[in-house]
């Protein structure tokens, strides 16, 4: 992964080891027990993308360009604005 050297990932591997067995964990989880949890919340797996378009993704799309009309709007006190 970009931006983690050796020393990083280390440190992240002894602190979640660490944080687990204080926690009463073991220092990995089995996919099993995952799933088990997963069922028991009622979660569901979101699955692979269905082809390139992953699933409950819309598309953004950039507002018309104009959205901007009447952002300033001729006023008294405009005294410095072209009429």
């Amino acid at each position: 992964m970009p931006g983690l050297d050796d020393d990083l990932r280390a440190a992240a591997h002894r602190w979640a080891e660490e944080t687990a067995q204080a926690q009463g964990l073991g220092p990995k989880v089995d996919g099993e027990v995952l799933a088990s949890v997963a069922l028991l919340l009622g979660a569901k797996g979101s699955g692979a993308p269905d082809g390139i378009e992953p699933g409950r993704v819309e598309l953004v799309e950039a507002a018309s360009a104009g959205a901007d009309d009447d952002v300033i709007e001729d006023g008294g006190d405009d005294l410095l604005l072209a009429s």
